[in-house]
């Protein structure tokens, strides 16, 4: 909420100050308030109890005067004659000279009259109660809702014949009286008891202090109680001088301590704002001098800081070159070209990055050490900072140099760079040769990559042609993004449907049926459509997925050709298997496992160059896999760098004549003579030749005329999904068989048919 600590301490020490002004104010407030109220009650308990003795006195006067009006000879003779005249008539004299408020003579039977009045009237029950029970009753009685203070006293004649009962009005100016009696501004009221004798006092008003005495009631009658409020306001009143003063004095002082902290405050966190200036200047890259001139503990803190800040410049500057330098060769590294690149201006005419590299490189570590090569590295790239058509250099790899050049000049200057560089490097004393090759692009012209990587790219695509100095050819890096994505599909459409097998039969020439099938992938995707099997596999290879296709493949396959044994067409299942995976032993461990009893009635269509990069564990792999059943054919014979040294250590029992001989075959042509002659190498070193691509009657005629074993192609079955292969199996393949067998020649004429 608050930015500054100058702010925060002001708040802090002002409002703690403040706080205890306020805490002190209000004590103070609490301790006269708490005085008045006791006073104000002392008072009102001393009001109370003159007006308890008030009542005694008064309640003594009435009762003189009832006695003596009781003993008067004529008043008794005549209350005993009831004589009702006279009795009213007395005691309308006597309430009159005594000033009382009402006069009454009770009769023994329950009448009454009242001064000034000649009828009889009914004594309440009540009343006539408390003086049955009490000749000398007294205290506070109710009449017509109005509250009286009576006294009774007997009337005897001489036994006792009625009660004369006198009642002095406890009314406003009673209460008045009693008020003025006071020395402080009260106000008092009488509050009866309910008929059960319960007092209800009202609640005490707000700003009220309130005291209360009992009053008796006339014999058994419910009494009530004298209530006398004093408001605190008036209580407080003396005091109010004082607190206003107190209140002026806390709000100045309050005032003075605000603006005092702020001073304060601000001279403490003066130093500290610099600092924190510094530190976002330091932030920013910007050199810091901090001067502050104070000499204490903030002060030796500056000068602290300032002394850290020089370190951190210089350890910043060392940091920084050490990140544009690569530690083996002390050379510019990767990052120190990409920052000569970002800074090239587009104006200029453009640039090239061009990655040269020393071919070979490996075996020469390997002859001369790593240190001899970081050595030998150092002063090639020394050699290229020399160079005056060369611009800004840096180790983007091991065996790489990159080197900015300009691009009007063409590639020209880059096999100029090329010549002029790659003489021999003196290292340790002894004279190295050195091959070197180069990759080239263009900054900015396509964007696929980082410039560094197409480069690199380029000098990989020139290595692979064989060419001294190459171009960025984009379209022969193609899309990796592409094919991550596909193979992330790759993996989906294994489990969704989209990728499944397809088979073809493979028509035994000599039996004259089908009695295996070649197990197909097909991939339906549901955006790109079929996608070609040569496409996604070898992109399999090249990213991993090849062992889990090739898992899933054996499964699949292995699942359906027990579908097919069940219906009864207990046929030979051939299944591709990646060369990358003949050296993989854990998986040919898995395949083994996974086929169990059923090895005898699987095939592996192996290519022949697959035990081109580890012919040693490859060739063993192949021995394992037959010996526990499963036969090898070796696929696409003819169509790579055939080897008859390798076609002589592979132990396999097929071998599968490329259909690229067999779609433009026609008889005395050189590919009839090529097959013809591969027929007769299988049959001698004990294989069995399958021929793909068979299309057409003729080609069929041709080959079982050569004495090939098997025909596969789209004129025995085009390759289909397992339901289509059962339908194809039930139906005998009965059309197709009388076709084929219509067209296979006799076998004499066989001889002339090549």
């Amino acid at each position: 909420m608050f930015r500054h600590l100058k702010t925060k301490l002001t708040l802090a020490y002002g409002g703690l100050l403040g706080l205890i002004l306020l805490a002190v104010a209000g004590l103070v407030l609490v301790s006269v308030a708490h005085s008045a109220r006791t006073n104000v009650g002392a008072e009102l308990e001393a009001t109370a109890s003159v007006y308890e003795r008030l009542w005694q006195v008064n309640e003594a006067q009435l009762a003189d005067n009832a006695d003596l009006m009781s003993r008067d000879f004529g008043f008794r003779e005549a209350v005993a004659t009831h004589d009702s005249e006279t009795v009213a008539s007395a005691l309308e004299n006597l309430r009159n000279r005594l000033g009382l408020a009402r006069a009454f003579l009770v009769f023994e039977d329950g009448s009454a009259l009242e001064a000034g009045q000649g009828r009889s009237l009914t004594t309440p029950a009540a009343v006539m109660d408390a003086v049955l029970a009490d000749d000398h009753a007294s205290g506070l009685l109710a009449i017509s809702g109005v509250q009286y203070q009576a006294v009774s006293a007997p009337v005897m004649a001489p036994r006792r014949v009625g009660w004369v009962i006198f009642a002095s009005r406890l009314d406003t100016n009673e209460l008045h009286e009693l008020e003025s009696l006071s020395p402080i501004d009260l106000s008092a009221s009488i509050v009866p008891a309910d008929a059960e004798g319960d007092v209800n006092l009202p609640p005490v008003p707000n700003g009220m202090i309130r005291a209360s005495t009992p009053l008796d009631g006339f014999g058994a009658l419910p009494a009530g109680q004298l209530v006398l409020n004093y408001p605190l306001k008036a209580a407080m009143a003396p005091f109010r001088p004082m607190l206003v003063a107190i209140a002026f004095l806390a709000f100045g002082g309050l005032c003075v301590l605000v603006i005092c902290s702020w001073f304060i405050s601000r001279t403490l966190t003066l130093p500290i704002t610099r600092l924190d200036e510094a530190t976002r200047q330091i932030a920013s890259g910007v050199p810091v001098d901090l001067n502050v001139g104070s000499v204490d503990e903030i002060g030796r803190l500056a000068q602290s800081f300032s002394v850290m800040a020089r370190e951190i410049e210089l350890r910043e500057q060392s940091i920084l070159k050490m990140s544009l330098t690569d530690t083996e060769t002390l050379l510019p590294n990767r990052r120190a070209l990409y920052q000569a690149i970002d800074q090239i201006d587009p104006h200029d005419g453009g640039m090239m990055c061009v990655a040269i590299g020393i071919d070979r490189l490996s075996q020469i570590m390997t002859a001369i050490g790593q240190s001899a090569t970081n050595e030998l590295m150092a002063t090639f790239g020394a050699r290229l900072q020399q160079h005056e058509l060369g611009g800004t250099t840096g180790i983007v790899a091991s065996d790489v140099i990159g080197i900015l050049v300009p691009v009007s000049n063409g590639l020209s200057i880059v096999q100029q760079i090329l010549d002029d560089v790659s003489h021999p490097i003196s290292v340790s004393g002894e004279l190295i040769d050195i091959e070197l090759s180069a990759g080239c692009c263009e900054i900015g012209k396509y964007g696929v990559l980082s410039p560094v990587d197409e480069a690199m790219v380029a000098l990989q695509q020139g290595r692979s042609r064989r060419e001294r100095v190459q171009l960025f050819d984009v379209d022969l890096y193609g899309d990796p993004s592409g094919t991550l994505s596909l193979m992330s599909d790759m993996v989906t459409g294994l489990s969704d449907g989209s990728i499944f097998l397809a088979y073809q039969p493979k028509f035994d020439l000599r039996r004259g049926e089908v009695r295996s099938v070649e197990a197909l992938l097909r991939w339906d995707h549901p955006v790109r459509g079929k996608v070609a099997p040569d496409r996604f596999v070898e992109f399999a290879e090249e990213t991993g997925h090849i062992r889990p296709l090739s898992q899933w493949v054996i499964s699949r396959a292995k699942a359906d050709r027990e579908i097919m044994a069940a219906a009864g067409h207990d046929l030979k299942m051939s299944v591709n298997v990646s060369g990358r995976l003949l050296t993989d032993t854990a998986f040919l461990d898995w395949a083994i496992a996974e086929l169990d009893g059923a090895c005898d009635r699987f095939c592996f269509e192996v290519t022949e160059t697959a035990v081109i990069d580890d012919p040693k564990i490859a060739l063993a792999n192949i021995e394992r896999v037959r010996a526990v059943g499963i036969e090898i054919s070796i696929d696409d014979y003819g169509s790579g760098l055939s080897s008859l040294s390798y076609l002589k250590q592979i132990p396999a029992q097929e071998l599968k004549i490329d259909k690229s001989f067999v779609l433009s075959l026609k008889s005395h042509s050189s590919d009839a003579l090529l097959i013809k002659s591969t027929i007769d190498l299988a049959h001698s070193l004990g294989m069995t030749v399958t021929v793909e691509g068979v299309e057409t009657a003729d080609v069929l005629h041709l080959l079982q005329a050569m004495g090939a074993d098997v025909a596969q192609g789209y004129h025995i079955a085009r390759p289909m999904a397992l339901a289509g292969m059962m339908d194809f199996l039930m139906a005998g393949a009965q059309p197709d068989k009388q076709s084929v067998l219509g067209a296979l020649p006799s076998s004499a004429n066989r001889k002339s048919a090549l």
